[in-house]
């Protein structure tokens, strides 16, 4: 039986709200026009002055692993597939080999240069040798994430396109994604219309304000966590915000609010004050939380609470 390795796109979500070619493109995880493609060469490392091959047992990636029994099983199998692919091709896949520099800069103008990786699934037959080699030296490209879950941990530039499939991994991250949605739905379902508010007016990229239905409220904060995005930020930021104390979460509601009724604003420097001429209150943002948030500045919190009364009719208990 062949035995298939694949590249494809990573799933950039974003900006599907915007009707453009790049939000459509998103919507379908892309991040070009199908068809396209981009040629990648074999990656030459400057340090070490060798390229990046994944048949070198001697490569950095192998010797800074921490477990030594693991690295010398490691650097015997890269040797033995080395030589096994070496021995079928009659190639010299040596890091330093000008088989790979070929790839890059071929000395015939006819000749293809690098491999083009296309906007969809790049498919590998492992079991024909020339094909192994380049998925091996491909998935060794610093623009190629070796995982899904490699880009999911930020352990991958930005800038990265594609990624290696593992799909027992990736169908293990799915169900442990939505076991953690399904999770964060019941905590929703549990609180009440006045703690979901809060939790919405922190998030504050969901438009939520306090005038928002508490019906509509439910709806955004339900579709915030159950969003197609890759990775589980926004399951973990709302049972972040949904396990604090009321103590700490009113102060960073009443903290947000403020700034969203513009009560209090951020001047030069990220300094919180009421007008550009009154007293500073806090330094920065975060630490206006924290004044709010301290037991011995309750005074200052009722104060503040008034103030936000006194700015919009608001049409529920605030605490």
């Amino acid at each position: 039986m062949n035995k298939i390795a694949k590249i494809k796109p990573i799933p950039k979500k974003g900006g599907m709200h915007q009707f453009t070619m790049q939000s459509s493109l998103r919507k379908n995880g892309l991040s070009r026009v199908p068809g396209t493609r981009v040629t990648i060469t074999p990656y030459f490392d400057h340090n070490f002055k060798k390229y990046l091959t994944g048949l070198d047992e001697d490569s950095k990636k192998i010797n800074l692993m921490p477990d030594e029994k693991e690295m010398k099983n490691e650097k015997a199998r890269v040797k033995k597939l080395r030589e096994k692919l070496e021995f079928e091709t009659g190639l010299n896949l040596d890091p330093r080999s000008e088989y790979y520099k070929l790839i890059a800069a071929p000395v015939d103008a006819n000749t293809k240069v690098g491999y083009s990786l296309q906007d969809g699934e790049n498919v590998f037959n492992l079991s024909i040798p020339e094909q192994h080699i380049t998925f091996l030296w491909l998935s060794n490209h610093p623009d190629v994430c070796p995982s899904l879950e490699h880009w999911e941990k930020g352990l991958c530039s930005p800038s990265v396109h594609w990624y290696v499939e593992n799909l027992q991994e990736e169908v293990e991250q799915k169900v442990s994604k939505k076991r953690e949605q399904n999770q964060a739905a019941v905590i929703l379902e549990k609180l009440s219309d006045l703690k979901r508010r809060k939790i919405g007016i922190i998030i504050g990229t969901l438009g939520i304000t306090h005038k928002t239905s508490n019906e509509e409220i439910y709806t955004l904060l339900d579709d915030f966590i159950k969003a197609n995005e890759v990775g589980l930020k926004n399951v973990q930021q709302f049972t972040t915000l949904a396990s604090l104390s009321d103590d700490v979460l009113n102060a960073k509601w009443l903290a947000k609010s403020l700034m969203q009724e513009a009560v209090v604003k951020r001047f030069a420097g990220g300094v919180i004050r009421e007008t550009e001429l009154s007293p500073a209150i806090a330094p920065s943002f975060e630490e206006f939380e924290v004044l709010l948030a301290d037991p011995a500045n309750q005074d200052l919190m009722l104060v503040y609470t008034e103030k936000l009364k006194k700015s919009i009719s608001l049409t529920y208990d605030i605490i």
